[in-house]
């Protein structure tokens, strides 16, 4: 293909988006970057692979007891780490790529199923989008939840027009991944089963067993683990859909709870200016009209509304009787919805001559609006940066006064203590448990009023001393010999 060919108006359009995209992730990156307890584990998780050269079968567990997330996530940020000498700040680039292959992933999937039109609105929503842009530079296991719902709708939408070769083998990589992902993402399963019978279209049998086998091969680490292990996930999976999880919310009002949750996260991706959305679902209702003048105008048809209108059904009544307490970002699986139905209604308005010009504006503003809120937002000042200075200032301090090792205490909240063990292991620091012969050095957070005084600050983070004339050379040196703790000692989430 020739250049000329190739700079064709919408593809220059797409770099463009892409650009975009490019600067709103990687801007400010260390800055930015809130280091905490899950970039630690998957910094050993990824230490373990690479210097342990341990294949690892399973990730970190996650929040609901003997349940792990698997290693993808984590095998997938070995090249960078590796490339990065160990530096954690790979966490963030490896997520922030993957929210680039996100933009990809919508324009290219909405210009298959509808036109480039969609295709390049759908990929400038989401390069621009404060929650996806947010959601990309998290650094989390469940961040490719987004891009794993905008491909189950095109494998749905492939399904649903006959063409079950492709359907089924990219439903049979994506179920693959739910367990690398978020198991949550199972409950949408039983729409694949709704899109072969809208199809009207006998099932091939040649291309469900393809999918089938795609499911096991990428799914092994998980089946091997099971096998190893008296099957421990599936018991703790069975247990935290019978049992009560501690939630306070019940009947009715977690049904509320969860509405209220799904409001909250459209109201951010369309336009979050807080009570005129939030209040009496508003937010809800201006999708659902989007999505009625949609199926009225035929940008969707009748069966792929269906199931988008299902799909957020299932998301809704699952979780309102889900026992545990639902957060926004169990809700991430239904960011494919908000965004067919937004980026089709704009596609609709921009098809009318009146209605051009209201669908660029809209756009604009949803443009500035976002980036005001991604360029004005309040940077943590107790992230990657101010931990990293504030940890190679102990390093520095120790050495000066020739301490082999020291021991750690906080004055903070619980989980304001955590996240800080990648930066004590890049500062070679040997920690010891606290004790009168080990000279103590105290993190503050935040900044403190009361008596508490501190010696140094890094952002909101304080740094109190130790009393050296408590901690005679000769005594240290002798109380070192022990192991280091931060090397040996437990971690929350990480099992070996």
């Amino acid at each position: 293909m020739s250049i000329k060919k190739f700079l064709t108006t919408t593809n220059l359009i797409f770099i463009g988006i892409l650009l975009l995209g490019i600067f709103l992730r990687f801007y400010q990156m260390k800055e930015r970057f809130v280091y905490g307890h899950d970039h630690d584990l998957a910094f050993w998780i990824v230490k373990d692979i690479l210097l342990n050269e341990h294949p690892r079968l399973i990730g970190q567990e996650t929040s609901t007891q003997g349940i792990f997330i698997g290693p993808l996530y984590y095998y997938l940020q070995v090249p960078l780490f590796a490339i990065f000498r160990m530096d954690a700040i790979a966490e963030v680039v490896t997520s922030s790529l993957v929210g680039l292959f996100g933009i990809f992933t919508s324009y290219w999937v909405f210009s298959k199923t509808f036109d480039k039109r969609s295709g390049l609105i759908a990929g400038f929503l989401y390069a621009v989008s404060y929650i996806a842009v947010n959601n990309d530079r998290e650094a989390v296991p469940t961040m490719p939840v987004i891009i794993w719902s905008i491909w189950f709708f095109y494998s749905l939408d492939l399904i649903l027009k006959g063409k079950q070769k492709k359907g089924f083998f990219l439903i049979g990589i994506l179920t693959g991944l739910i367990w690398h992902l978020s198991i949550a993402l199972v409950i949408v399963l039983p729409l694949v089963v709704l899109a072969v019978i809208l199809s009207k279209k006998r099932i091939n049998l040649k291309w469900t067993i393809v999918g089938v086998i795609i499911v096991l091969i990428l799914s092994a680490p998980l089946i091997l683990f099971e096998i190893r292990h008296n099957f421990i996930q599936i018991q703790a999976f069975v247990r935290s859909l019978t049992s009560p999880q501690g939630d306070i919310y019940t009947g009715y009002s977690k049904f509320l709870r969860v509405f209220f949750l799904v409001n909250k996260n459209i109201s951010i991706f369309i336009w979050n200016v807080g009570p005129l959305l939030t209040d009496k679902f508003v937010a809800i209702v201006l999708l659902t009209t989007a999505f009625i003048l949609n199926l009225k105008k035929k940008m969707l048809n009748g069966n792929q509304g269906l199931l988008i209108f299902l799909w957020f059904v299932i998301y809704l009544l699952f979780f309102s009787i889900y026992s545990k307490t639902v957060s926004e970002y169990y809700l991430s699986g239904l960011f494919a919805v908000y965004l067919i139905v937004l980026s089709r209604f704009l596609a609709l308005l921009y098809e009318s001559k009146k209605m051009r010009a209201v669908a660029l504006a809209l756009i604009v503003l949803f443009s500035l609006y976002n980036l005001d809120r991604f360029l004005g937002q309040n940077i943590a000042t107790n992230g990657y940066t101010q931990k990293r200075l504030l940890v190679s200032e102990i390093k520095k301090d120790s050495t000066q006064n020739g301490y082999p090792c020291v021991a750690i205490s906080y004055i903070t909240s619980p989980g304001y203590d955590l996240g800080y063990r990648y930066f004590f292991y890049a500062e070679d620091l040997h920690l010891n448990r606290i004790s009168e012969k080990v000279p103590v050095y105290t993190i503050v957070f935040p900044l403190r009023k009361d008596n508490v005084k501190e010696d140094k600050a890094f952002g909101a983070l304080g740094l109190i001393y130790p009393d050296y004339r408590r901690y005679p050379l000769d005594e240290v040196k002798k109380s070192c010999t022990g192991e280091n703790i931060n090397l040996t000692g437990s971690m929350f989430g990480y099992t070996q």
